[in-house]
């Protein structure tokens, strides 16, 4: 099963890197990327992984890989697959994210 990220979910991770990569260097985000591509694995063998988040969106649920959410869910325009839709630092307002706003792109 491939793992599809939404456009927002891209943008997250290319933040996530140009940050982690100013601030601890090119090596540390790549140990990091490595962490979360295997997060991304355990999301596409088990969509049922991590937490339950009906609350934000229908079948949405989220995994925590070391201070970053993963929200992902079923799509489908993606034949049902799990799209990863944001990634998002634990600290943030979880309900001011929008998830849902460029999945017609996945």
């Amino acid at each position: 099963m491939t793992i599809r990220l939404s456009k927002r979910a891209q943008s997250d991770l290319d933040d996530i890197r140009v940050y982690t990569v100013e601030i601890w260097g090119r090596a540390q985000w790549l140990q990091y990327y490595r962490g979360m591509v295997t997060a991304f694995q355990r999301i596409s063998a088990d969509t049922m992984v991590g937490r339950n988040r009906d609350l934000l969106g229908p079948s949405m649920r989220s995994l925590l890989y070391e201070k970053h959410l993963i929200f992902f869910a079923p799509v489908t325009a993606a034949g049902g697959e799990p799209v990863i839709l944001r990634i998002a630092h634990q600290s943030r307002y979880l309900p001011a994210l929008a998830y849902y706003d460029d999945l017609d792109s996945v």
